[in-house]
């Protein structure tokens, strides 16, 4: 369902602004391309799964507005990735159903092929085709890894049912001369470094202490149904340019350990701090109006933010920087 549920997003992009009343005729379409790629510096084989796969590219068509078809993926698009000289650094492939359990192979999903990893500052285009559909591409410029000024946890009380809690604080300093657009995750980790099951953290549903600074707040890796759209909080420095951001809440986290004494329990918190495009931000928070908006006749239209030229979508871009901690 997860594909699935990507491709109707696309759909949605495609057909925003349009009426849909069957008594109306139904409007010209020329088929388009539709895509969602957040480019990253994170290898292939990112230990970070859930991050990672939200990120991948997907790749799929336009539909008619009163098309009654379920929209599927694409495995059939040649995708590439160029430099600002015009030279191709990456190109794209199917994930196929037997590749890798860090890529979802789900129709639709692709991987990189040539192992390239883009730097922050630099200007990428990203261009996708179709059998019989123009080309749709995109630009963006990297954007420079935020800096993570500090770190704290402290656990709160006992673990019960695997289910641990505390109290996190991350600061991080904002660059006066750029507009930034920021997402925070947060997830524990075994003593050897490696991420407990289902081990991010979320805001206790009881926190009651506020966000500091407007909305800038923790957002979920592994809320993966329809892109995150309701785990996923971006933040801009919009009213606060220049100054140190930072986060404070009471969260949990799934330990991986149902039984006390049995195995032993998260030895550290890592924080990941992605830097967003302007372009990223804007489809991020569109598609929490979308999905918000669902279902109520009354709401005003929500149409989804893209930037692809001659398609429909999103090539984003996010630059991470880590910080971890020892749990005490």
């Amino acid at each position: 369902m997860k594909n699935l549920s990507l491709a109707l997003l696309l759909a949605a992009a495609a057909l925003a602004g349009c009426e849909s009343d069957a008594g109306l005729p139904e409007p010209p379409h020329t088929p388009r391309v539709s895509l969602f790629y957040v480019l990253t510096q994170a290898p292939q084989d990112s230990s970070y799964q859930e991050l990672f796969q939200q990120r991948q590219l997907y790749v799929s068509n336009s539909q008619h507005v009163f098309s009654t078809e379920r929209p599927q993926g694409r495995t059939d698009a040649a995708v590439e990735l160029r430099d600002a000289a015009g030279r191709v650094v990456e190109r794209y492939r199917p994930v196929g159903s037997n590749f890798s359990a860090s890529y979802r192979g789900d129709p639709g999903y692709y991987r990189p092929v040539l192992g390239f990893r883009p730097q922050p500052g630099q200007p990428y285009t990203l261009r996708a085709t179709l059998p019989g559909l123009e080309t749709a591409e995109s630009t963006l410029t990297l954007p420079a890894a935020p800096t993570i000024e500090s770190v704290s946890f402290q656990k709160r009380g006992a673990t019960v049912y695997g289910t641990a809690t505390g109290r996190l604080s991350v600061s991080v300093r904002d660059d006066a001369g750029a507009d930034n657009y920021y997402l925070v995750f947060a997830r524990a980790l075994n003593a050897q470094g490696q991420p407990t099951a289902y081990g991010d953290l979320r805001t206790d549903e009881d926190d009651d202490s506020g966000i500091s600074i407007d909305q800038f707040q923790l957002s979920s890796a592994q809320q993966q149904y329809s892109l995150g759209a309701y785990g996923i909080h971006p933040y801009a420095d919009t009213n606060h340019n220049g100054e140190r951001l930072t986060l404070n809440a009471d969260v949990r986290y799934n330990t991986g350990c149902y039984t006390p004494g049995v195995c032993p329990p998260p030895a550290f918190i890592e924080v990941t701090v992605s830097s967003l495009t302007a372009d990223a931000y804007n489809f991020y928070l569109s598609n929490r109006r979308y999905y918000d908006a669902d279902g109520n006749p009354f709401a005003e239209p929500a149409p989804l933010a893209g930037n692809m030229r001659q398609g429909y979508g999103l090539f984003g871009g996010a630059t991470n920087a880590t910080y971890r901690v020892q749990i005490p």
